[in-house]
């Protein structure tokens, strides 16, 4: 029963496919929107600013603060002097968000540290304020996007042949207005936001790494290739997984559909146990496409978690050992501080990796989502107004039918 359509959903997913075309067919939709776009972006820099600034803080407050207060407890008979010397004078190097006299107290390093962490708190409250600006404005644009392209897709089934709804399940034309549509809704609401966030977050934090320590940066980022070049062989992989998931998804409410609305014909010709075997087919192979496209998205989060830890210990090791020793790094001293700003670095480089990681997925499913609702759009009606078509006049009722037919294929007339 359903053989014919499948093959040529099948057909459809082997045909090229181009992303690029994609996203900017999507991205015509927001121009309306641009203003509201422009202030998402400027709120997207500064929440990514907050990101980055906060790990150097952190890193001042160990040079700055706590440091100098560790020299004064070792300044004790007892303790080891000469070593304290050695980190403070690789913190004062370091140090440039406060001036300390040359006289100062513990309670000269108490009162600038809290003014410092004073400083985080209104910036983290900041931080918080913009994200959930940012992604209120996002959604309220996307969501007008997706009313626009519902209300298309909608015209557009209007207007189509009876011809094309003999060869297309209504069922399948049903998953792309609900199950398409809640994936690019998915994916403006959340996905996208953050996937952009992430990337530009990556970037400002390389620089960062690399204007601090050019060296000490590059060692890093040394983990940085593999989790690229793992990100794009699962996020490959998963994009061709959830393109056939959507197929598969097509068929199950297609058969669903069929099965439903015919089950009165169904009885009648007995044929309950060969619909029953066919959707078990169908819904056996959604089953199938879904556990194949989610073992590669459970499969690359472990992957760059545990490439993530490899970089923290390079981090951690190399400065530890140059710092214990008294070595600089690219003809700059190595302190504690400087090494927790990379740690920092570190750990704030690894987590956008990991969420891109697991929404591309999401933006991979909106794409596929997309293709096939544009695949939709630009199916062109059979039945076409002539240019000079004559306008019909008043009709009171009085129909003749000359020299007419109707015919769904070329040739084959059915009335």
């Amino acid at each position: 029963m359903m053989g014919g359509a499948r093959r040529l959903l099948d057909q459809e997913t082997l045909k090229p496919r181009s992303v690029g075309t994609t996203l900017r067919r999507l991205g015509s939709y927001f121009r309306p929107y641009w203003a509201v776009l422009l202030v998402v972006l400027v709120l997207l820099v500064i929440s990514t600013w907050t990101q980055v600034i906060t790990p150097l803080l952190i890193g001042q407050a160990i040079d700055c603060f706590l440091s100098p207060a560790a020299r004064i407890v070792a300044a004790d008979p007892g303790g080891g002097l000469e070593n304290s010397e050695l980190a403070q004078s690789a913190s004062a190097v370091n140090c440039w968000y406060a001036e300390l006299p040359p006289d100062f107290t513990t309670d000269d390093l108490l009162a600038g540290l809290l003014r410092l962490v004073a400083t985080l708190a209104l910036i983290f409250v900041m931080g918080s304020a913009v994200v959930g600006l940012m992604f209120f404005l996002m959604t309220w644009a996307g969501q007008h996007v997706l009313r626009r392209l519902q209300v298309e897709v909608f015209e557009l089934l209007q207007r189509l042949s009876i011809a094309y709804y003999t060869k297309n399940e209504s069922g399948d034309l049903m998953s792309r207005i609900t199950n398409d549509m809640s994936t690019i809704e998915q994916a403006m609401s959340f996905a996208l936001i953050q996937v952009v966030s992430g990337v530009v977050l990556l970037v400002w934090i390389a620089y960062k790494m690399l204007t601090l320590n050019w060296v000490y940066g590059l060692i890093s980022l040394a983990v940085l290739p593999f989790m690229a070049l793992t990100t794009i062989w699962f996020s490959n992989q998963a994009r061709r997984a959830f393109r056939r998931t959507r197929t598969e998804i097509g068929n199950v409410n297609a058969e669903l559909e069929e099965g439903i609305s015919g089950v009165r014909e169904v009885q009648a010709f007995s044929r309950e146990d060969a619909n029953i075997e066919s959707f078990r087919q169908s819904n056996a192979a959604n089953r199938d496409a879904n556990i194949r496209a989610v073992a590669y998205t459970s499969a690359l989060a472990p992957t760059l978690e545990a490439l993530g830890y490899v970089a923290l210990a390079i981090v951690a090791g190399v400065g530890g050992i140059m710092m214990l020793r008294g070595m600089s790094m690219g003809g700059a001293a190595i302190s504690l501080g400087l090494i927790i700003t990379y740690i920092g670095y570190a750990q704030r480089f690894n987590q956008p990796i990991q969420q891109i990681s697991i929404l591309w997925t999401n933006i991979q499913n909106a794409i596929a989502g997309g293709e096939r609702i544009f695949d939709l759009l630009d199916e062109v009606p059979e039945i076409q107004e002539k240019e000079d078509a004559i306008t019909m006049p008043p009709i009171i009722g009085h129909i003749t039918f000359d020299d007419v037919w109707v015919e769904y294929n070329p040739g084959e007339p059915v009335l």
